[in-house]
């Protein structure tokens, strides 16, 4: 029996007290960074905040446009980065009231000049300079420009799952509309995010101190460790393992009713129910509080040393003992959901209704692992008696 697809809502990491903060904190930066465009241009301007959505990161990158000016917004004291992306067209539009003209006779084929580029370069320090003191209203450290980019991300790099507020501004300039973004990944909140909740924290201190306790603790936390969604698992021979193929079903030992269990740098840390959120896998999580447990480790299997055993195992096979050898040496065989990489401190969090959001498509096949490599890749399936099982379709 084939498996149906689950959707999953997205992450929920940005609550809706931060959420409603961080809202509130930009609307005073609307109206400032308004006033002051308006002076600097000579026209009226009209900034207001849009749409507030919580998505991947790979997500909110994807709604951005594609001729967008990227910059860098980094939180120094922390080592964080948000990304802004300011549309073309704005900066068009704020160029020719710079110069004298009119935006609506600013032409979208415009070579920008270094000059050009100069100008800009003070808006975008204007935007970034009124996004920090309204970041440092909430706690946050200040807020500096960095790296700027026509093509590119500005060297923000962030992992494709996870867990952004990507906020949109509408912007009017002389009654020319354009829009800008604010991409904010989790882990540029997680420091402050008791703070923003009204938890009562304290603002964090941009001076240098010597490291203690605490400060150890939040090094720690936001560390990143390997999350793998494991299916299930089944004890092989080699011999059986090198005789599989193209279309052979693989039982497992996991019952689809009992969900895939979500494993931590090998430490089981709960079970949950396997789907998709949005173009990618995920698992919901049912359960966190059952005793951990280890998987099952083995020596490695290599590539090289899976290769010269499927070359030589029909002359194997054919000797007196070399048959039974094959069938005596076993190795752990799983399938693998998908993997992602979390911060400690966030794994450690994750409670019963917590969508983990994997690196995999949803349309990639589940792949295969033998003692830590991957041989093999297919579709998962429910056995006749509810186990899971995956029917194979490729050798790796």
């Amino acid at each position: 029996m084939a498996i149906a697809s689950l959707d999953f809502s997205q992450p929920a990491k940005f609550t809706t007290e931060i959420r409603r903060r961080i809202g509130d904190a930009l609307e005073p930066f609307c109206e400032e960074l308004g006033e002051w465009m308006a002076k600097e241009l000579s026209c009226e301007v009209q900034l207001s905040v849009g749409d507030v959505a919580q998505r991947t990161w790979a997500e909110a990158k994807a709604q951005l446009p594609v001729d967008s000016v990227a910059v860098a917004v980094e939180e120094s004291a922390i080592e964080r980065s948000m990304l802004l992306s300011v549309e073309r067209t704005l900066v068009l539009h704020a160029l020719e009231c710079m110069l004298g003209g009119d935006a609506a006779s600013a032409s979208v084929e415009r070579h920008l000049s270094e000059l050009d580029w100069k100008l800009a370069a003070g808006l975008l320090d204007a935007i970034v300079s009124g996004l920090s003191s309204a970041w440092t209203e909430l706690d946050g450290p200040e807020l500096t420009r960095g790296a700027l980019d026509v093509e590119g991300d500005a060297g923000v790099l962030v992992p494709a799952n996870e867990p952004t507020l990507s906020i949109a501004f509408a912007t009017v300039i002389a009654g020319q509309s354009s829009t800008m973004s604010l991409l904010i990944p989790w882990w540029a909140v997680e420091p402050v995010a008791e703070s923003i909740r009204g938890g009562g924290g304290q603002r964090l201190s941009l001076q240098a101190s010597a490291p203690g306790p605490e400060a150890l603790a939040r090094g720690v936390a936001s560390a990143h460790v390997l999350l793998r969604a494991e299916v299930g698992s089944a004890q092989m021979g080699i011999a059986r393992l090198l005789e599989l193929g193209p279309g052979t079903l693989v039982e497992l030992e996991g019952h689809a009713e009992d969900g895939v269990r979500l494993f931590a740098e090998g430490i089981s840390i709960g079970r949950g129910r396997p789907g998709r959120s949005g173009a990618r896998r995920a698992i919901k999580l049912e359960s966190t509080g059952e005793p951990p447990i280890r998987a099952d480790t083995y020596a490695t299997l290599g590539r090289a040393e899976l290769e010269r055993a499927r070359a030589h195992v029909a002359g194997a096979a054919e000797g007196p003992d070399g048959g039974a050898i094959l069938s005596s040496i076993f190795v752990r065989v799983w399938a693998e959901l998908g993997r992602t990489h979390m911060g400690i401190g966030a794994s450690l969090d994750l409670a019963p209704g917590a969508v983990v959001e994997l690196d995999q498509l949803a349309e990639e096949p589940v792949e295969l692992f033998a003692n830590g490599l991957c041989f093999a890749n297919g579709s998962l399936v429910v056995t006749g008696e509810g186990a899971w099982g995956v029917q194979l379709e490729q050798l790796l």
